[in-house]
């Protein structure tokens, strides 16, 4: 019987997000696989990454666990940092006409001013409906607009449905399927344990950089190599297989390599890649998201996410974290994002973050007339050009496959979790 070590598999994952990163840290476990991980920027995340302020991390896009996430509070608890996790129960406002809603228990739903007393009915009906309708797939080509319009009406739809909407896709809602939103009630329904009951979410004490660096560090502990600052150039693609990464420090052998990067990053990569492939990943479209981030003295709203119904008003919702957040945990800063998704061909994309800075200040302040700017320790814009994928009618079937049809090569990002939502 031979005592010959058996040889190492290489495996390149490239992207440090959290997918990357809880990737290494599940090969690492299996000692048939040498891993080495890529990420070009200077630390890892991704767009689960933070900003240092006051000594303190904090998450530069808004990001929640949900208490039906079970998976990831798993992964929590067996990476050893199950001790920072806290459970909160949260609430959530609608904007409209000027005036706050609380939008939470069914009593907030009779008493829901903007609704009138049937316009109420079918909206609760319309949830209930959503929770005994198990086959997504039945609503993959209807628009969400016509499902959402035919079930619960016009009023509901302009008070409701078209600001969540608004607030996800921008003007882009029209052609997107109506298993989103299903998707949306089903999931948010699982942080209840009855009807009645309060809304529950968790959060990690310096967010998600306490999971993402356990990850590493135990990933490293067993071998993974994180390079970090190291950006790709081209997979290299020879007889119709991977064999390899190209760097600016040149080229490097791996029998396998998984990209988690968005579609149209990897496509970048891959000139070599069968054109059908190529095309696939090609028609891949993504909103983008432009998001300040105030870092305040003092709290501005009693609920995690406030919804705005008012077209006119830049940002699509209002969402203060440290009403989910202890306080405490960041030094006793209050943290508000004002989010807009956008296509990144909007005029937008392109705005200065001072010119950001001064047309969000505007609207802020017609919401909240009490508002002074001098509530703000700081300021600042973040933005990411791939955050949420678009999925158009009928199309589910076009969802790449995790092993690609190039041997060795394998891929995995959020446009391929269809029909979920990115996690926050």
């Amino acid at each position: 019987m031979s005592d010959k070590t058996p040889k190492q598999q290489k495996i390149a994952i490239i992207g440090g997000g959290i997918m990357g990163v809880a990737l290494a840290y599940h090969l690492s476990n299996d000692e048939r696989f040498h891993v080495t991980l890529f990420e070009r920027g200077s630390k890892l995340g991704g767009l689960a990454g933070y900003i240092k302020y006051d000594g303190v991390r904090m998450d530069r896009f808004y990001h929640t666990i949900l208490s039906s996430d079970l998976s990831m509070q798993s992964l929590i608890e067996e990476t050893g940092v199950k001790q920072y996790l806290h459970f909160t129960a949260t609430k959530q406002g609608f904007y409209d006409g000027g005036k706050l809603y609380p939008f939470n228990t069914p009593i907030d739903l009779l008493k829901f001013p903007p609704l009138n007393i049937f316009q109420r009915f079918r909206l609760g009906l319309q949830v209930i409906y959503a929770q005994f309708q198990s086959d997504w797939r039945k609503m993959d080509d209807i628009p969400v607009e016509k499902w959402l319009l035919r079930v619960s009406g016009r009023g509901v739809y302009q008070k409701v449905w078209k600001p969540l909407l608004r607030a996800k896709f921008d003007s882009e809602a029209t052609d997107v399927p109506a298993t989103y939103i299903w998707s949306r009630l089903r999931r948010m329904l699982g942080t209840r344990q009855g009807v009645t009951s309060k809304e529950m979410m968790c959060y990690l004490e310096n967010g998600y950089y306490t999971l993402i660096e356990a990850m590493a560090n135990q990933a490293q502990d067993r071998g993974v190599d994180i390079r970090l600052d190291t950006a790709i150039d081209e997979i290299m693609i020879e007889d119709d297989r991977v064999t390899g990464l190209r760097t600016p420090d040149g080229e490097a052998h791996f029998d396998v390599v998984i990209s988690t990067l968005q579609s149209p990053i990897l496509l970048k990569l891959i000139p070599h890649a069968p054109p059908q492939f190529q095309e696939l990943l090609r028609k891949q479209e993504y909103l983008g998201v432009l998001c300040p981030m105030l870092i305040m003295k003092r709290s501005l709203i009693p609920y995690y996410v406030l919804n705005i119904t008012d077209e006119t008003i830049p940002f699509t919702a209002v969402v203060e974290t440290t009403n989910l957040i202890d306080p405490k945990h960041v030094n006793g800063y209050h943290l508000i994002y004002l989010p807009k998704y956008i296509p990144w061909t909007h005029e937008m994309a392109s705005w200065s973050d001072d010119k950001v800075r001064d047309e969000w200040l505007v609207y802020l302040k017609r919401m909240f007339p009490d508002f002074q700017e001098d509530w703000i320790s700081e300021f600042l814009v973040h933005r990411a050009r791939y955050v949420e994928p678009l999925r158009p009618l009928g199309t589910s079937d076009e969802i790449p496959r995790v092993r690609t049809p190039v041997p060795g090569l394998y891929m995995g990002n959020t446009a391929m979790v269809y029909p979920e939502l990115a996690n926050c």
